[in-house]
Order: C-alpha cells, then structure tokens, then sequence
C-alpha cells in the first residue's frame, strides 16, 4: 500500500542528518524531506520544479528532532502557493534557530542522560539485556513520538505549532528530567558497588572511593549541564522574542 503523501515526507526526515555538511549544514535534508510535495505541485514544469527546490537548499541547520515542527509548517506554508512558502522559508530562519537551542537542551541535555541513567541502574540491579533494551525503546519512543505529533501539527496548523510546543514547558520538563538522572545516578552508584563487591573490603577504603569518585562525577556533570541548560534558555528566549517581533 502506497503511503500518504505527508508520512513518506516524515520517513523522509528521519535521514536529515544522512547529508550533513559544513557548507550548509542540512538544507540537503530538508530539500529531501519535503520533495515529494515539491514534486506533486510542479512535477509537470521540471524547470520550475528545479528552481523551487533550490529555495530549501540555502543554510539551514537546527536540532534534528525539533526540526520536524519546521517541516511540518514548511509544508503547511508551501502547499499553500510560492509567495506563501518563500514567506515560510524566510520565518523557518528564526524558527531553526530557537528550536536548535531548545531541542539540544531537551532531548541531549535532558533526555539522552536521564534515560542512560536509569539504564545503567536497571543493568546494575538487573543485569542482562534488559537494560539496553530500555534505553533504545524509551529513548526512540519518545523523540519519535513528540518529532511525529509536532510535524502534525506543524503540517495541519501552521506556525500555531510554536505556540503549542511553548504550552509544554520544555524547559521545566528538563529541570525534572536532571532531579530524576540525579537521584538514578545516586542509586546506580550504591547498586554498582554491591555488584562488584566492592563494599566487603576490610579497610572499607574501596567503597568510600567508589562512593567519592561517583559524588565528584555527579556534581561535575551537574555543573556542565547547569552552565549548559543557562546558555540554551538565553538563547532560546532571545530567538523566541526575535521570532516573534
């Protein structure tokens, strides 16, 4: 069975990054993606066809999960006539900038680590195949799930996809996110050292190393990824202020 026209554009997307290159980043990606709708509305004038997918491959690059949101309403905007997709091309500027701080804040500086905590607790609890398991299906249920819903309603609603991104709080979904990878890292700490057997030592200087090398661990990653989340929300803010001017 053929699939739709707006899921062979998402399946599309999920290669963004498989052109990647300094000159300009992932316009190649983003021209792949949303070819096909290119294709319907002017695959009758191969030269008119041609000029329009040179518009998507000027510079563009943002965070490959979030950028689902800008092809969703890129699509939105184009299928709606050249004047109004050069006008979403001009606006996929300012968008690809604040989702490209907010996206790496969320998914990279939130997700990735609380849920390659949590793996490595169930591997020290119970160790197997359970954990990288969990960490594949948790980590790829969620980012294909929100980059799919997002591009939905980028597709069908336009720029009203900002608006409703900015309804979730990302940005206090991350702050939970670091208190959950904090607490997950404290507890694979202790299961780490009762499953090396660490803690039967005489002196009981290995487990207070282990117990002091996984503090210091701790606070340094708090640290870097407190320093990183400040910068992401300034930018984030900046971009979304500028965005909307």
């Amino acid at each position: 069975m053929r699939l739709k026209l707006e899921q062979r554009i998402f399946l599309r997307s999920l290669l963004w990054q498989g052109s990647w290159n300094f000159a300009r980043f992932q316009s190649l990606g983003l021209a792949y993606a949303i070819y096909p709708l290119l294709e319907k509305l002017y695959g009758r004038d191969r030269g008119k066809l041609a000029g329009r997918l040179r518009r998507y491959l000027t510079c563009f690059n943002t965070n490959p999960y979030m950028a689902a949101a800008i092809l969703g309403f890129l699509v939105h905007m184009e299928s709606r006539g050249e004047e109004l997709g050069d006008h979403g091309l001009v606006l996929s500027g300012n968008l690809a900038g604040l989702y490209g701080a907010v996206g790496d804040n969320f998914f990279w500086s939130g997700l990735k680590p609380m849920v390659s905590a949590l793996a490595a607790m169930i591997f020290f609890w119970r160790p197997g195949l359970v954990a990288p398991l969990f960490m594949l299906a948790a980590y790829n249920l969620v980012q294909l799930g929100l980059r799919y819903k997002i591009y939905l309603y980028g597709l069908h609603r336009g720029l009203g996809v900002v608006e409703m991104i900015d309804g979730w709080q990302l940005a206090r979904l991350k702050d939970w996110m670091d208190m959950v990878t904090a607490a997950a890292l404290a507890v694979t700490i202790f299961l780490m050292v009762n499953f090396l057997e660490l803690a039967v030592s005489p002196d009981g200087y290995r487990y207070t190393f282990v117990g002091l090398l996984g503090l210091v661990a701790l606070l340094v990653w708090y640290r870097k990824d407190r320093a990183s989340r400040l910068c992401s929300c300034s930018a984030g803010r900046f971009e979304l202020r500028s965005g909307r001017q």
